[in-house]
């Protein structure tokens, strides 16, 4: 299978090991990086390969849960102050409460990707350049959620209801109705917000721009990049549910190496770090984080397979959002398998990747094919 046509249109994807599309921002429990993994089989592509080139994707992504700090599926405890609507015997009275929301989520996206690269004739350092850009779109997005929870009880309403005297259980029956009208407010709002999460959407996402340095020698190819997020995509400040981060920039510089130790053995790495700018819409500024993705690629008769492991990690806090820190961490691990088409004389990868652990991140499964060709 190491024929030089399908290494060829092997290049076309093989970009994508530095240069990644748009997945989501940190406050949403998202990143700006393809969770569903880019390495696979394009570690064996051939990179002397001057000219246009193009890549086509489509990704399926099934979300099962959000998980918290630990681990675990999403829960919020949350703090806030109570107000009776009138008055009881002369004075408003108030009350504190805590109480702890479970958030479930269930999300359906299918996303495709068109990539249009160009590779320079000449030669810059023993490599080649190369400038490529990125258009995601969202065919549906798909989220149901639901926010649940008992109402908390809340405190002795205050000030307390002892002067003037008062009849005989007026401050009891005081505290039962405020405890009623609260616990109606309380799973109106957690309705609400259910509601205001759940829907479907279709649109653009976020553009990105990217370059970089291909270099191969013998067994050894490195490829150097700088990519910049941009902020094209369907996005409404105002919503919970978006298909676009926001209104910010995410600058990720990245290098991934390919070395053969055999003629039938690829092992491959890529490493990314990524800075993101504040979210003008909000004030929000998602942590910056540090990717590392790894796979080794089989050559047999009929195609390249092999594993994959993706590890992605913020390294500083969010700052200006309701829920803190909120550091996002993913680890995903799956399979590839590459393959040509001779009449096309185009390279197929088919991949998957699942969750197998995570931090303030949504978890779930990927499902991905690309076409991806030389011209």
């Amino acid at each position: 299978m190491r024929t030089l046509n399908f290494r060829r249109a092997l290049f076309a994807a093989a970009v994508l090991s530095t240069f990644a599309d748009s997945s989501q921002a940190a406050d949403g429990f998202k990143v700006r990086f393809p969770l569903s993994g880019t390495l696979g089989g394009e570690i064996v592509a051939q990179v002397d390969n001057p000219g246009f080139f193009a890549s086509v994707s489509l990704t399926q992504l099934e979300v099962d849960k959000i998980t918290d700090n630990t681990g675990n599926s999403f829960q919020q405890v949350k703090s806030g102050g109570f107000a009776t609507p009138a008055a009881i015997a002369g004075a408003v009275r108030t009350a504190s409460y805590t109480g702890t929301t479970a958030v479930d989520l269930n999300q359906s996206q299918a996303i495709a990707n068109l990539v249009l690269g160009y590779q320079s004739e000449k030669h810059f350092g023993g490599g080649h350049l190369l400038v490529a850009l990125n258009l995601p779109y969202t065919a549906r997005l798909n989220r149901d959620v639901t926010y649940s929870g008992q109402t908390p009880t809340l405190s002795t309403l205050a000030p307390a209801l002892t002067s003037p005297p008062l009849p005989a259980g007026t401050g009891a029956a005081a505290q039962a109705g405020a405890q009623a009208g609260f616990n109606t407010a309380y799973q109106a709002q957690l309705k609400a917000l259910s509601s205001a999460g759940t829907g479907v959407l279709e649109g653009a996402g976020d553009a990105e721009i990217s370059v970089g340095w291909i270099y191969r020698k013998d067994d050894l190819k490195v490829v150097t990049g700088l990519t910049l997020a941009l902020p094209t995509g369907k996005y409404d400040a105002a919503s919970t549910l978006n298909i676009g981060f926001g209104n910010f920039y995410t600058l990720r510089p990245g290098a991934a190496v390919a070395y053969n130790p055999s003629p039938n053995w690829t092992l491959g790495a890529r490493g990314s770090l990524a800075f993101n700018t504040r979210n003008t819409d909000n004030q929000l500024r998602s942590g910056d984080y540090l990717a590392l993705d790894l796979a080794a690629a089989y050559r047999s008769p009929v195609g390249v397979f092999g594993p994959h492991v993706l590890m992605v990690k913020q390294f500083t806090d969010d700052t200006g959002g309701a829920l803190g820190a909120n550091r996002f961490s993913s680890t995903g691990a799956g399979v590839f398998f590459t393959t040509l088409i001779p009449q096309l004389e185009a390279a197929v990868n088919l991949s998957y990747l699942t969750t197998i652990s995570s931090r303030n991140a949504l978890s779930g499964s990927f499902y991905q094919i690309r076409v991806s060709k030389a011209f």
